[in-house]
């Protein structure tokens, strides 16, 4: 395990602040979000999000996520998921460990 450099945390933490401003929660689910602010080293990050249902331009703000994410200051794999389309076996199973970035430090 090795400590996510500071940037990168950062630029998550920045992500989901951002976005929780627009209605959009944004967070880290998985091998990483149980190990935070540590990761195995070649772990990705699972990016979950779900939009809240009275915010407008659904899918412009998807688009702009999947934008912002590609530009995040790390080489690790992001999978974005969309927690609205997924299958409910899926969230259930990711909700068991759940990390929201404009809370995470």
């Amino acid at each position: 395990m090795r400590a996510i450099d500071p940037r990168v945390r950062s630029a998550l933490c920045a992500l989901g602040s951002q976005y929780a401003r627009k209605g959009v929660r944004v967070f880290l689910f998985g091998s990483v979000a149980r190990s935070w602010p540590l990761a195995a080293v070649g772990a990705d990050f699972d990016l979950g999000y779900e939009i809240e249902p009275a915010v407008p331009a659904r899918d412009q703000l998807r688009r702009e996520l999947e934008r912002d994410t590609e530009l995040l200051p790390s080489i690790r794999p992001v999978d974005l998921v969309d927690f609205s389309r997924a299958p409910a076996e899926f969230r259930t199973a990711a909700a068991q460990c759940i990390l929201d970035l404009a809370h995470a430090s």
